[in-house]
């Protein structure tokens, strides 16, 4: 299991979704906490990078940037976007 910490640019994004993203971000933070290696890569150059991205919301009105870090067993949140 993965240990989920925000950087402090993505608390602000974050504290700010709608009520409508929440329910679905937290699923995203489920998602990263145990497989983040399944999201896609943020660089297509750098297929295997530990910076990584997904997508969240019923229509795909939400990303997230986030990057691994492996041997801390941590992911660091980075920038969540909300375009709905």
């Amino acid at each position: 299991m993965y240990r989920i910490r925000n950087h402090p640019e993505a608390s602000g994004q974050i504290a700010a979704l709608p009520d409508e993203a929440l329910e679905a971000y937290a699923q995203v933070l489920g998602v990263l906490e145990l497989v983040p290696w399944n999201g896609m890569p943020h660089n297509n150059d750098n297929p295997d990078g530990s910076m990584r991205q997904v997508v969240f919301g019923l229509s795909s009105q939400g990303y997230v940037i986030y990057l691994i870090l492996e041997d801390q067993r941590l992911v660091d949140v980075l920038r969540v976007v909300w375009l709905g």
